[in-house]
């Protein structure tokens, strides 16, 4: 369910002011707007690169985990794979205004954010971005039979993903942010959304 603005050309999922909540609840205000400052640029570097490369963007979905671009026009293989690979490369080209001392703390939260952000986007999953950039890299390179890479691929990495989040839930002591989002992070790579 989605609350929308044709306007706008933005739909907003119903779930998603109640994960703000949480997050809000669980981590405080400032530390939260300094991580969905983060998420900004990521989305925001996607807009760009779809702009870029004259690709006109129909709708932006906001998930409760990221967001989902769908723009319009002639596209091939290498534009995608530039749109996909955005959100990483602003998160990594803003990062470091969040080491400025001017920023304190919070700058730092912002630097780590958006490392983090594009750490865990690159993972080639076929819901995040490096699996869309690898399937943009292996339709470039094969013309037949990269599915079933792609796939072994999406599996290893969902395997991963896995035993990182059971890692980091035991490192934190089964903190419920880490928890939370390690759970919604498993559930939102393997079942993807619906269009």
């Amino acid at each position: 369910m989605y609350i929308e603005s044709r306007k706008c050309g933005i739909r907003l999922n119903v779930l998603v002011p109640v994960g703000l909540f949480f997050v809000f609840l669980l981590n405080g205000a400032l530390p939260s707007l300094c991580m969905l400052l983060a998420a900004a640029v990521h989305e925001l570097g996607h807009i760009l690169c779809a702009s870029l490369v004259k690709a006109p963007v129909l709708r932006f979905d906001v998930e409760l985990w990221g967001g989902r671009l769908y723009y319009g026009g002639m596209t091939g293989y290498k534009q995608e794979l530039l749109i996909a690979s955005g959100g990483i490369m602003a998160n990594l080209a803003l990062c470091p205004l969040g080491l400025l001392p001017l920023f304190g703390v919070y700058g730092r939260l912002f630097f780590y954010s958006c490392i983090c952000y594009a750490l865990v986007n690159i993972i080639p999953a076929r819901t995040l971005d490096g699996g869309e950039m690898l399937r943009c890299l292996l339709c470039l390179q094969c013309s037949e039979g990269w599915d079933s890479a792609e796939r072994a691929v999406h599996l290893f990495s969902v395997l991963i993903m896995l035993a990182l989040g059971v890692s980091l839930c035991l490192l934190t002591g089964f903190n419920l942010s880490v928890v939370f989002i390690c759970l919604l992070s498993l559930v939102v790579t393997v079942i993807p959304p619906k269009i």
